[in-house]
């Protein structure tokens, strides 16, 4: 082989690799611009960071507050007619530690702790995992106000994270009360949120809710979006 055909041929392989190399980029590049495309295309919703809080019903609220004694609305909440009050309720665990949390209004039937897991634990309180309204058998805690203590039996759960939705949007992406999805987060590095329960009410605004442990295992903050999969 002369001089001349030899480095033709390493022109030649150079030039091959050089073109399989770009075809690469282009396809990577292509299919990375398609999934963002993709995304943006996609109904996102806001994330809600939950913290640990009291629903209480109006006679365990009479107990630690005292007779007709209203709560003070500290801020709305982004769910219709659900607000924070300013009044605050020591939840006393089994091993004597005490947190403090917020009480929600409207007031319920019955009353309602939820916590992280790491609130929980914390507390040395063996507490289920359920959607929100669902505390049969779950854990128990003693709440106490300014007025007087609560043993509070089968209250105490960690809120399985969650997706509110109107119906109509329920219906658009064929979802059903109860309906167990994946949600994946827009922000870099992109994760997804597998077990998420759809609720659905007219009143709901399209919210994705999870506690502040999930939160920090996905990197998400309160407004960050997240998509359907």
């Amino acid at each position: 082989m002369d001089i001349s055909t030899y480095y033709g041929s390493i022109f030649l392989e150079n030039s091959i690799l050089f073109f399989l190399d770009l075809f690469d980029t282009i396809v990577s590049t292509t299919h990375l611009v398609m999934k963002r495309k993709k995304r943006n295309d996609m109904q996102s919703f806001p994330t809600i960071i939950q913290y640990r809080h009291i629903h209480l019903s109006s006679v365990d609220h009479v107990l630690l507050f005292g007779e007709n004694v209203k709560g003070t609305t500290l801020r709305k909440l982004g769910q219709k007619e659900q607000v924070v009050f300013q009044e605050m309720v020591e939840i006393i665990g089994k091993n004597g530690v005490i947190l403090k949390a917020h009480v929600l209004g409207p007031e319920r039937d019955k009353t309602q702790v939820e916590l992280s897991a790491t609130e929980a634990f914390a507390l040395g309180i063996n507490a289920p995992l359920r959607v929100s309204g669902d505390s049969d058998h779950s854990a128990s805690c003693i709440l106490k106000g300014p007025k007087g203590e609560v043993q509070a039996k089968m209250c105490v759960i960690i809120p399985v994270r969650h997706l509110h939705l109107p119906p109509r949007l329920a219906k658009k992406y064929n979802l059903e009360q109860g309906s167990i999805i994946s949600l994946q987060t827009v922000q870099h590095p992109f994760q997804e949120i597998d077990q998420v329960i759809v609720r659905i009410h007219p009143t709901f605004r399209p919210e994705f809710h999870l506690t502040f442990d999930e939160a920090s295992t996905f990197w998400l903050q309160t407004g960050d979006a997240v998509h359907l999969l």
